[in-house]
């Protein structure tokens, strides 16, 4: 597993900023961000969830109607007949 992670965060980081992410995470802060970080990112995606859920109705009822469109004239093209959907 190393072998194939330590090149990616070596193209993407360097020695200063790997001291300052240390120096960050043995911080009170840091210790803190790593305490609750499990918490917030479970309440973040049970925030997120009906929204992407609606997005997900609204694609999915999209494509519905994109396939019902076809099928009665296959010579219409989905892009043709496509509308984009709100956020």
């Amino acid at each position: 597993m190393f072998q194939v992670m330590v090149p990616v965060y070596q193209k993407h980081l360097n020695k200063g900023d790997l001291d300052a992410m240390a120096a960050f995470y043995s911080s009170p802060t840091g210790q803190k961000l790593m305490k609750e970080l499990p918490a917030i990112t479970q309440e973040a995606m049970q925030a997120a969830f009906p929204i992407m859920q609606k997005q997900m109705t609204l694609v999915m009822e999209r494509v519905q109607r994109e396939v019902a469109q076809m099928m009665k004239d296959p010579k219409v093209k989905p892009s043709q007949n496509s509308q984009t959907t709100p956020n």
